[in-house]
């Protein structure tokens, strides 16, 4: 169910500050594909560890927690520190909705890049609102991260673009 305006503003503004905090912070983050990954509700806790895909989901997870308004988590895992790249695609194509690449992004939406839908390597979050050009992106895609990006920095394709049904 889609949030009213008033709490979209509110998680958008927590992932937003999550995102930047981390980001100002990414020496305390380290880059591990391991499963499960384990949820912080502190950017800037000592040692923090997840892949890109867990980085998103961890965002959601803080957003959920600081504002207490319920978000599924968008790798389709129920938040258990599960989910990779393809399971947020696939959940995303089953409940969120696709974002035109000419449209406006806001915070909270997602960017899957790969090869093809059935080889997806790589996400980030908006974490702030425009367009293609004008949007700034969160990503924890390596060791020296999470780091500011712009939608188009990944050298794979865009699969597309997502928004998650709250924030819808």
């Amino acid at each position: 169910m889609a949030l009213s305006p008033t709490q979209k503003k509110l998680v958008r503004a927590h992932m937003s500050r999550f995102c930047q905090n981390a980001e100002t912070n990414q020496r305390r983050w380290h880059y591990s594909q391991q499963r499960p990954f384990h949820y912080v509700d502190n950017p800037n806790a000592s040692y923090i560890v997840a892949d890109c895909s867990g980085y998103v989901s961890i965002v959601f997870h803080d957003a959920m927690h600081d504002t207490g308004i319920f978000l599924a988590d968008p790798l389709g895992y129920r938040y258990t520190g599960f989910g990779y790249t393809g399971s947020q695609l696939d959940w995303l194509r089953d409940n969120g909705s696709e974002v035109p690449l000419s449209g406006k992004f806001f915070v909270g939406d997602m960017v899957i890049y790969g090869p093809s839908r059935w080889n997806t390597v790589h996400t980030s979050i908006c974490r702030k609102s425009g367009n293609r050009k004008t949007s700034i992106w969160s990503s924890n895609g390596n060791e020296n991260a999470p780091q500011p990006t712009n939608i188009d920095y990944h050298p794979d394709p865009i699969i597309g673009v997502w928004r998650h049904p709250a924030l819808a």
